[in-house]
Order: structure tokens, then C-alpha cells, then sequence
């Protein structure tokens, strides 16, 4: 059976029934929680891994101990998927501040098996324990990731000279993410 029909028809038809088949919109409420960044959404949580952070040796002490000829410099960082934290550590293998743009290369020494696409990667001032700044890692070339954001005010004088050999004043929660933010 061929029918004509035209295609303002069609899609009429279409939109009225992606329309019904829809979830309703969500309340401008949960909108504004989910702009929220997580650690103001779930501060137990937060404040829980911090903790687990300040246990860690200092990342000085860490990077002595670890045999000459390492690639990157090393930063505590706990890892978080949802269920259980995991205390490793993240190689800090390239950084660099090109105007107010942080870009960094990183490697996650102890990931978990099958380690996602993306991290959400939350820096953390190991002296104040509050968060710096939180943006999105994506899976570079073999076990490496990349991250590139915009640095705040507050931090940009003082990162703006950082080298890969310094002392890296952040530590990492990294928690896997779906995906590059928007």
C-alpha cells in the first residue's frame, strides 16, 4: 500500500509523538541542585575523602622516595566509582598555564580495572582541605589523561609558574565522569 504523505505531516506526526513519549521537564528546583558542584551536593562525602587525602604522606616525602628517573611528579589522590575509595597516586606528567587555561597530562598509578573514558577530577588544597577547582580528564594516548580548564582568580598567580619537576599544590579525587562537561 503506497500512500502519499506529506513530509510536514510526517513530521507532525513524529513531534507529537516524541512529545507524548517525553519524561515530564524536571523542577527548577533539581535543576539548580544539579548546578551545584558534588562536593556542595554531598559534603559527608566530601569531607570523608578529604580525610582520606590528609592521611596520605606528604607528597614531597612520596616523590623522595620513589626511584630517580620517574616520569612525572607524583600527587595523593583517592579515586572514587560509587562504591568504595581507593588510595593511589597520579603522576603529574605535563603542566603548563597558557593565559588563564591550565592544561595538564596525567597517569593514575593504581586505576581501577577497567578505568574509564573520563574523570571528573576535583584538585584539592592539601593545606586548607577545600576545593580548588573541579573539571573533566579525557583518555589520552595508553594509560595518560588530559585536562584542560580554566583556572580561578584566586589560584592563577601562583599556578601560573608551575613547572612539571615543582611540588604540585593539589591533590586529586578523581571520580568517573560520562563525559566531557558541556
Amino acid at each position: 500500500m503506497n500512500q502519499e504523505i506529506s513530509i510536514e505531516a510526517l513530521l507532525k506526526w513524529r513531534l507529537d509523538a516524541a512529545e507524548h513519549e517525553a519524561p515530564p521537564p524536571p523542577r527548577a528546583s533539581r535543576l539548580l541542585e544539579l548546578s551545584r558542584p558534588w562536593w556542595e551536593r554531598t559534603p559527608e562525602l566530601f569531607q570523608g575523602l578529604v580525610q582520606r587525602l590528609a592521611l596520605r604522606p606528604s607528597q614531597l616525602a612520596h616523590a623522595m622516595a620513589r626511584a630517580p628517573g620517574g616520569a612525572g611528579v607524583p600527587v595523593p589522590s583517592v579515586v572514587h566509582d560509587g562504591t568504595s575509595p581507593l588510595d593511589t597516586t597520579s603522576e603529574v606528567l605535563y603542566v603548563a598555564v597558557k593565559g588563564p587555561r591550565l592544561r595538564l597530562r596525567f597517569k593514575v598509578e593504581s586505576a581501577p580495572l577497567s578505568p574509564p573514558a573520563f574523570w571528573e577530577v576535583t584538585f584539592v588544597d592539601p593545606e586548607t582541605s577545600k576545593p580548588l577547582l573541579s573539571g573533566t580528564a579525557a583518555h589520552s594516548a595508553g594509560d595518560e589523561y588530559r585536562l584542560e580548564e580554566e583556572l580561578p582568580p584566586e589560584v592563577l598567580p601562583a599556578w601560573s609558574r608551575l613547572r612539571v619537576t615543582d611540588r604540585m599544590p593539589f591533590r586529586f579525587i578523581l571520580r568517573p565522569a560520562a563525559g566531557p562537561a558541556a
